[in-house]
């Protein structure tokens, strides 16, 4: 295995702001009467934000309107931006910056719509070659769809690229594009990163990463 670009994905791996969704999550489903565990938004991680309702709802056997989905996307958008507060994950950073040097692609897909993703990255101290942000996909996460969009933009084969994740659509999103998936244990245990190709604890991360670049497994 050789890996020529390595992509991140965004919360939960590079910024620590996968509580703070969760919570908004909680709260604009309550205010509908509807209550669920936090598992339920933590295994969803990726999902674009009205899928995301749409799916809770169909697991529940709910007959939802359009109107109450907006409401609660509304909802959950405003509660998010009003209280969340988020650092950045200091392994991932010390990655990053590691490998600068190297002089490959370093890509960065999410979910998240572009607005969030242009404050949170005006905050990190490096430049991502790629970003491939929630507003410029048509199938978010597990579709294989945000990360071919990246490599589309490098002359280099699916194959040849490590994906960093940390949520199981993710993983499922990552392995369908063709890539090579580093799951790290930030938000979930690994019983819900088996489909990764490797699991790391987070403190791990940084060694694992440049061990995959010399062809190490």
């Amino acid at each position: 295995m050789k890996i020529k670009a390595v992509c991140f994905d965004m919360d939960g791996v590079v910024v620590d702001t996968m509580r703070y969704h969760v919570e908004a999550w909680r709260h604009a489903f309550n205010i509908k009467g509807y209550e669920h565990d936090e598992h339920v938004f933590y295994l969803r991680e990726g999902m674009p934000g009205k899928k995301t309702i749409k799916d809770v709802f169909e697991v529940s056997n709910v007959d939802a309107s359009e109107e109450i989905i907006e409401d609660i996307y509304v909802q959950k958008r405003n509660y998010f931006k009003k209280n969340a507060q988020y650092d950045f994950i200091e392994e991932t950073v010390s990655t990053l910056k590691s490998l600068q040097n190297l002089h490959i692609p370093i890509a960065l897909v999410t979910g998240s719509r572009k607005e969030f993703v242009n404050e949170v990255l005006g905050k990190l101290p490096f430049t991502f070659h790629t970003i491939i942000t929630g507003d410029d996909v048509k199938e978010g996460k597990p579709a294989p769809e945000p990360y071919l969009l990246a490599m589309d933009q490098h002359p280099f084969d699916p194959s040849e690229w490590l994906v960093i994740e940390n949520a199981p659509l993710g993983i499922q999103s990552a392995k369908s594009a063709g890539a090579y998936c580093l799951a790290v244990e930030t938000t979930l245990d690994q019983k819900y990163l088996k489909e990764a190709d490797q699991i790391v604890k987070c403190k791990d991360l940084e060694q694992t990463v440049e061990s995959l670049l010399k062809g190490a497994k």
